[in-house]
């Protein structure tokens, strides 16, 4: 049967330049008050503690606060996809990312989905402007729930069904690059893949005791070798 690959996004698939710009500008534009990504650490929470996190931190009370996501996520889109057709803020696919996503997805063998706190508009922006988007089945986002560890169950669900058929946990594997991807993959006693392209250093991701730790995704034998007999 298949193995599920469910990966992470932000450094781990892609990495944003300048992104924080129009993340802001939407975080204006929804809220009418101004707040900065920048003041707080991102890598592997969800939009929605994100934004929480910032109000927080600049002792901002929002009235109403979660009936005003479906509005947050679509001006997150339009500032995003205006900001990339600019040339303000740029999305690229991390080096090994498109050859790892085309080489699995060709064996027959595995299922490549997504896990990550984006809402789902935002990631399919991300990831269709990396060229990404086509190698990946729908997975779980920051809509589906801002708590991080009930996403890869959603994922693995909507894979099943799109797929017709049920894949046993022991062949689900998270790949991400935080200590937060590990947690969400125990909490759902999945298997788990740390990649040292994003915040966290390979040493710190090796303290962390997943399956593997890897430099990048630019070895894609060697990687395909471990999914095969992780």
């Amino acid at each position: 049967m298949k193995r599920l690959l469910l990966f992470d996004i932000d450094g781990t698939l892609t990495r944003s330049q300048n992104g924080h710009v129009p993340f802001n500008q939407a975080i204006l534009e929804t809220f009418g008050v101004s707040g900065d990504i920048r003041s707080v650490i991102p890598d592997g929470n969800t939009d929605p503690l994100i934004v929480a996190e910032i109000f927080s931190k600049g002792n901002i009370l929002i009235q109403d606060i979660d009936d005003k996501w479906q509005q947050f996520s679509s001006n997150l889109r339009r500032c995003y996809s205006q900001a990339i057709s600019s040339g303000n803020t740029a999305v690229h696919a991390l080096p090994g990312a498109a050859d790892l996503l085309q080489t699995v997805g060709a064996g027959g063998i595995f299922a490549s989905s997504v896990v990550s706190g984006n809402l789902e508009p935002m990631a399919r922006v991300k990831l269709e402007t990396a060229g990404l988007y086509s190698y990946l089945c729908r997975g779980a986002y920051g809509s589906d729930s801002p708590r991080r560890a009930d996403l890869p169950a959603i994922a693995k669900r909507r894979c099943e069904e799109s797929l017709g058929v049920s894949i046993p946990l022991s062949e689900c594997i998270v790949i991400g690059d935080t200590p937060r991807d590990l947690e969400a993959a125990r909490c759902n006693h999945m298997k788990c893949i740390l990649v040292a392209t994003g915040r966290y250093s390979l040493e710190e991701l090796l303290n962390c005791q997943a399956e593997l730790c890897l430099p990048d995704l630019t070895d894609t034998a060697a990687i395909l070798k471990t999914l095969l007999n992780i």
